[in-house]
């Protein structure tokens, strides 16, 4: 489709998300734009708008083909012709889009509002933060305080405004993390799916998954972790009970096989490791844990971050779930060289903790497992992921966390619930001043 004005006018073309207007085909539709007293026209056609200071009436034609482009385009004076952004909006935001846009206002899910300097600080802000995609920094008077003004760090479903309007004195733009990271998909990646009953995982399936392992006489694999940013893991506090020692450890991510790893194995070396401040071994609580990089890791198609959930997303109903791991295939097992997986179905915490009358399942937990049994994580998997997709999109649900024996009937596993934590996650990780 394009539009071809029929009047005199000046265009002034942006993209207005989620307002497609589609005419059927080889129809033609006219309409009258609203006035210039009003110094703006407004018309919504998928996420045009038309401006005009010369004339009060203007007409704009909306047009369609078979093909998608003109038939046969004939210069004409005084007109503009375009062709809608509705394609364009699957898109957005591309992966490194560092371009400022004045005088637009995003709107999105707000994460966090902070005063800053200057819309350069703002969009360097909004990099930093885990999970914001997009920002809005106004300098409007009630907007500011003193030499800092706001900037509102925002987020929505997949990475692009569910709303874009023209404002004075805002301007609007992306987070620049993914132009360092070098990839292009990123957590958003849509893909095609310790582990009791599971099969085995192909390359790059699950690029989100690392191995945590220690080094001391020899190396052993201790749990599995989730990269949620390029200098930061995710995983669960009891895995260093006894080992809270940073210069022992090693993470490996982007393998598959066990028998990858040798002595020539590049590996990320641990900074820090952040142990929830309530953890309680004994009750089981808190079970999560955040380790530091010594260096950022550089994204690959086997190696990259899973999407973290929204506090919102703590009623969300998944449907797709599934878990991985090195761990034992049965209780009296043993490392398994090859990552498994396993389609998992998630359990109410009511009906959990039915399964559990000696525990307190709380809300900071999630359970997962058939009432047949079968499938479950166990020795091994401990901090790994329990992902499910939602829209799409793959989220890190669950923090693989503790459970009665592996794959017993009606003893569901017991996951860290992440969308619980993501306030504290947030905290830690910002106040380490490290990107994600």
């Amino acid at each position: 489709m394009w539009i071809l004005p029929e009047s005199s006018l000046q265009m002034l073309l942006y993209v207005e998300p989620f307002v497609p207007i589609i005419p059927p085909a080889s129809s033609l539709h006219s309409i009258l734009m609203p006035g210039i007293q009003n110094r703006k026209g407004e018309y919504e056609c998928f996420s045009f708008l038309a401006f005009s200071s010369v004339f009060n009436r203007n007409v704009c034609v909306l047009k369609t083909s078979k093909s998608g482009t003109p038939s046969s385009p004939t210069p004409q004076e005084n007109t503009l012709s375009g062709y809608s952004l509705l394609t364009c909006k699957r898109t957005l935001p591309e992966p490194c889009h560092p371009k400022i846009y004045a005088g637009v206002d995003f709107r999105g899910e707000e994460l966090n509002v902070t005063f800053v300097k200057g819309v350069s600080d703002c969009q360097e802000t909004c990099t930093k933060m885990i999970r914001c995609q997009f920002f809005t920094y106004s300098s409007l008077p009630e907007d500011c305080r003193g030499e800092k003004c706001k900037c509102s760090l925002q987020l929505s479903l997949d990475g692009s405004p569910t709303r874009i309007t023209h404002r004075k004195q805002v301007s609007s733009g992306y987070s620049l993390r993914l132009c360092k990271s070098g990839d292009s998909s990123v957590c958003a990646t849509k893909m095609n799916a310790r582990i009791v009953g599971g099969t085995n995982s192909s390359w790059g399936e699950w690029p989100w998954q690392v191995s945590l392992q220690v080094k001391l006489r020899a190396q052993t694999h201790v749990c599995g972790g989730s990269i949620i940013g390029q200098q930061w893991i995710l995983t669960a506090a009891h895995c260093f009970d006894g080992l809270a020692f940073s210069d022992v450890w090693r993470v490996y991510g982007g393998i598959l096989n066990m028998s990858e790893i040798t002595k020539e194995t590049p590996f990320s070396q641990v900074k820090e490791i952040i142990i929830h401040q309530n953890y309680n071994i004994s009750e089981n609580t808190n079970d999560i844990a955040l380790i530091k990089l010594e260096a950022p890791l550089n994204y690959t198609e086997f190696q990259k971050p899973i999407c973290l959930p929204t506090k919102d997303d703590t009623n969300t109903i998944y449907t797709n779930c599934w878990i991985t791991g090195w761990g034992f295939t049965k209780e009296r097992g043993e490392i398994q060289n090859i990552l498994q997986k396993a389609s998992i179905p998630l359990v109410t915490n009511e009906e959990c903790q039915k399964r559990y009358r000696g525990y307190e399942i709380t809300k900071q937990m999630i359970c997962a497992g058939y009432k047949e049994g079968g499938k479950d994580a166990c020795k091994g998997d401990s901090g790994g992921p329990l992902v499910c997709k939602h829209n799409g999109i793959w989220h890190l649900v669950g923090i693989t966390s503790w459970g009665e024996g592996c794959g017993r009937r009606e003893q569901p596993g017991v996951y860290t619930k992440v969308a619980e934590y993501v306030d504290w996650i947030l905290e830690k990780t910002q106040k380490s001043d490290g990107q994600l």
